[in-house]
């Protein structure tokens, strides 16, 4: 028994209980740990990126007006030099430069010696003609009648007699037309007004030899004056709501004139690719002059309603000009053209439709099919 307590007692013994307790102590730790959850495991999946917020604006038709000033030039509504339709000498001119005519007013004779001489002529001729004529006709009379009664004159005689009558008449109206017209002609003597204006040019003086080549006058009707303006061709297919222009010339500093639409052009000049409209300015004082230049000024209306942006929603690449719509979430890219700029707004036509979503700011690196939040601004 003594033996025995102290083999339990020795060093030995005390360190075999030792180990075990530890080894007990730390298969109980292990077991416990592979049990616990853990609180840091780390995350395998990335959790996924949210889409941009991108600011668009909706679109909504609508009436676009558009002030343009365009270059114009009035000109006279009538305008005529007048010649000598016949050679001769001028022997009387009665108005100058600046001189205010009126309708039918004489302005200047011209003397043609060599017509006067042909129309004394013909009217000789005339006279001729028509004895000529009366004599054959007596003849034919005469010889009708006899050829009732004792039958000496044969059918022969009085068909030639008839003949002669007709050709006789012919001869005196042809002579009657000819003198008509050379009276005609010698009326062109007499230059007259042929409407109501002013005298702009001048050209001889009294004793100048004068014909078909050179003007004599040249006369201007300025009472109403035409404003013709070109407007580009883009422009074209707009409208003038008042049918009224506003214009500046450089003569009357400050002062404001106005026109009213007449007629246009209806073609495009192929070489300017403008068309021309030409309106009435009313100038009962002559204070506007033929010739000048003007600055017109034009609100035009489109004829539908538009959508305006700004520019900076239209992109414009070597291959193409768009805008970026949001729809359903997505990007696409819409090809436009683009028209009138109004203020900050840009004019765009293209597929498009009302309450579509914009981009306000597009550009091409903003791809087709991209998934973005719409933030409308």
């Amino acid at each position: 028994m003594i033996q025995r307590f102290r083999l339990s007692n020795s060093p030995a013994m005390f360190v075999f209980r030792s180990i075990t307790f530890f080894c007990s102590l730390y298969l109980t730790g292990w077991l416990l740990g592979c049990n616990a959850p853990s609180t840091n495991t780390p995350t395998t999946s990335a959790s996924p990126s949210r889409p941009d917020s991108v600011p668009v604006l909706v679109l909504k038709s609508e009436s676009v007006q558009k002030e343009v000033t365009l270059p114009a030039e009035l000109l006279p509504l009538e305008r005529v030099q007048l010649f000598a339709k016949v050679p001769g000498y001028l022997r009387r001119i009665s108005v100058d430069i600046g001189s205010r005519v009126r309708q039918g007013q004489v302005l200047a004779v011209v003397d043609a010696p060599e017509l006067v001489a042909r129309v004394a002529e013909t009217e000789a001729n005339v006279q001729t003609a028509l004895v000529r004529y009366q004599n054959s006709q007596d003849l034919y009379r005469r010889l009708s009648a006899a050829r009732q009664g004792a039958g000496a004159v044969s059918v022969r005689e009085v068909e030639a007699a008839r003949n002669q009558m007709r050709a006789d008449s012919a001869g005196w109206t042809a002579a009657q037309q000819i003198l008509r017209a050379q009276r005609d002609q010698q009326a062109y003597l007499t230059i007259t007004a042929p409407f109501s204006g002013i005298v702009t040019r001048r050209t001889v003086d009294p004793g100048a030899l004068v014909g078909t080549t050179q003007s004599i006058l040249e006369i201007e009707n300025n009472a109403i004056l035409r404003l013709r303006v070109s407007i580009p061709e883009a422009l074209t297919g707009s409208r003038l709501p008042s049918q009224q222009l506003a214009f500046q010339v450089k003569a009357f500093p400050g002062r404001t004139f106005s026109g009213t639409l007449f007629r246009k052009a209806e073609t495009i000049d192929p070489q300017t690719r403008t068309e021309l409209w030409e309106f009435r300015v009313n100038n009962p004082s002559g204070e506007l002059k033929a010739g000048m230049f003007a600055d017109a000024k034009l609100g035009l209306n489109r004829a539908g309603s538009s959508f305006l942006v700004p520019p900076s929603a239209v992109v414009t690449s070597q291959e193409r000009k768009f805008v970026i719509r949001v729809k359903n979430g997505k990007t696409e890219w819409v090809d436009v053209s683009t028209g009138f700029g109004v203020g900050d707004k840009q004019e765009v036509f293209g597929a498009l439709a009302e309450q579509d979503t914009v981009l306000k700011s597009a550009n091409e690196e903003r791809k087709p099919d991209q998934t973005v939040i719409a933030v409308v601004r």
